[in-house]
């Protein structure tokens, strides 16, 4: 049977491979009394870590065993792709009553990664209440303030008394997951204002909300993409945010745990963009699909390489001259990746995080050239002397060491404006780095290298 030293270690979360062989052999022994006890001791993010480390036919036999009521929480912490594997495999008729337990805007992700088709068969079986209320959430655009917000959240007129917020509150009470702050509207449920806890608290029953609510509350936009909202969220240190309409009408609100998600889902993409690993899943356990994802920028790097070599083809008398030349490419084209790759992952990182705006683009350029020249200098006096040493000719190089500080100079201005031209066209600045900053470097750095090499060399003729 499960110890308790076992079920204590998973409480500290610290999911291990005695675990998983403990469950892997209930499973097989068909313990189902043992698994049950064990998934009954689980939190749902626990739970969800030891079912994504199982083959799929032992995920489906665990939920088997869990009720509707603990499945959901559990199914929605389990990462998109292994998520969508079981979601494939459970009927309609169960993940119907998942779908009722689980929180409107964690229902409204789960069906729209379904089919359309059985996306609107489920819309039926969950009644015409439930399913009217997911439609308002699916008309919104996944990454959008509408697609992340909660519709459960407590509203008054501006009239009511704190003794009558009190009585809303206690009736919508075990409906709402996380409640901070009551929303004050008008007559036309038009935002107006916002109450917190502790206000209701501290003031007499007597009183009305529009005596001491706060006017000056922060809002969202319906269509405002997550990106913007979790800045805001960080900018003005929220909990939770209203969402209003068009007309300013009250739709729902967003709170912290969401901007959690939010937040790591938008790092997980830039990397991935960064990085060349665009639409893979970290989870992902299907080599084509992740080979999908890779081959195109690969693909990119390839033909890069190949300018690269058209490049030094051109440049073949120089070698064939100094032969020598060649043992420095390594270093050459490394000190340009690696300038762009450091100057353009700040650039990416600042505007993701709302530091970097594009009304800094002149002041953040300046910066980054002075530091550009700066390592330039360092780094090309460096790479000369160690060449004219080499060599036995300090002409040349002092030729090299000028070839150096201008590759960086160049790569780190480029790669530092490049992100503010995506961003300026609407693309995302993380497509700047990874093979794209990389191979134009490699290039760039060739050119410049070759081609004072090839003058210095005619000069000294």
């Amino acid at each position: 049977m499960v110890t308790e030293p076992i079920l204590k270690r998973v409480a500290a979360d610290n999911i291990n491979g005695e675990l998983i062989e403990t469950i892997e052999g209930f499973i097989h022994g068909n313990n189902t009394d043992a698994l049950t006890k064990i998934f009954n001791e689980l939190k749902p993010a626990d739970a969800a870590d030891v079912i994504e480390r199982l083959a799929i036919d032992k995920r489906l036999f665990i939920f088997s065993l869990l009720t509707s009521e603990g499945v959901g929480d559990v199914l929605v912490e389990i990462e998109p792709p292994v998520q969508k594997q079981i979601l494939a495999d459970l009927d309609n008729r169960f993940l119907s009553l998942i779908l009722k337990e689980v929180d409107a805007d964690e229902a409204v992700d789960i069906i729209g990664s379904l089919p359309d088709g059985r996306a609107a068969d489920i819309l039926k079986a969950l009644g015409p209440e439930l399913s009217k209320e997911l439609g308002k959430l699916l008309r919104y655009g996944k990454d959008t303030a509408g697609g992340i917000m909660d519709l459960e959240y407590v509203s008054v007129a501006e009239d009511c008394t704190v003794e009558d917020v009190v009585k809303t509150i206690r009736k919508k009470g075990k409906k709402l997951k996380i409640l901070y702050h009551v929303w004050v509207v008008d007559h036309h449920e038009r935002l107006t204002g916002v109450v917190s806890l502790k206000d209701l608290l501290i003031e007499a029953p007597e009183r009305t909300i529009n005596e001491f609510m706060n006017h000056d509350v922060i809002s969202v936009d319906v269509n405002t993409d997550q990106e913007d909202v979790a800045l805001m969220f960080k900018k003005y240190d929220l909990i939770n945010m209203p969402v209003v309409d068009a007309n300013y009408l009250l739709v729902g609100h967003i709170t912290h745990d969401d901007i959690i998600d939010v937040i790591e889902d938008e790092i997980d993409e830039d990397i991935s963009l960064m990085t060349g690993v665009i639409g893979q899943e970290i989870a992902e356990e299907f080599a084509m699909k992740i080979s999908r994802a890779r081959l195109p920028w690969l693909i990119t790097g390839v033909f890069g390489g190949i300018i690269a070599a058209a490049v030094i083809n051109q440049f073949e008398t120089t070698l064939e001259m100094v032969i020598a030349l060649s043992f420095f490419f390594p270093a050459i084209m490394g000190m340009g990746g690696n300038t762009g790759t450091q100057a353009a992952t700040i650039i990416v990182r600042g505007m993701a995080t709302g530091d970097i705006r594009l009304v800094d683009i002149h002041k953040r350029l300046w910066l980054e050239l002075k530091v550009a020249l700066i390592n330039g200098i360092a780094c090309g006096i460096l790479l000369g002397l160690i060449v004219g040493f080499w060599l036995s000719d300090y002409g040349l190089g002092a030729t090299v060491s000028m070839a150096g500080g201008l590759i960086i100079l160049c790569s780190g201005f480029t790669s530092s404006a490049i992100p503010f031209v995506l961003k300026k066209c609407n693309i995302d600045p993380a497509l700047a780095t990874g093979p794209l900053i990389t191979t134009l470097n490699d290039i760039l750095g060739l050119l410049i290298y070759l081609g004072l090499i090839t003058l210095f060399l005619r000069m000294s003729a």
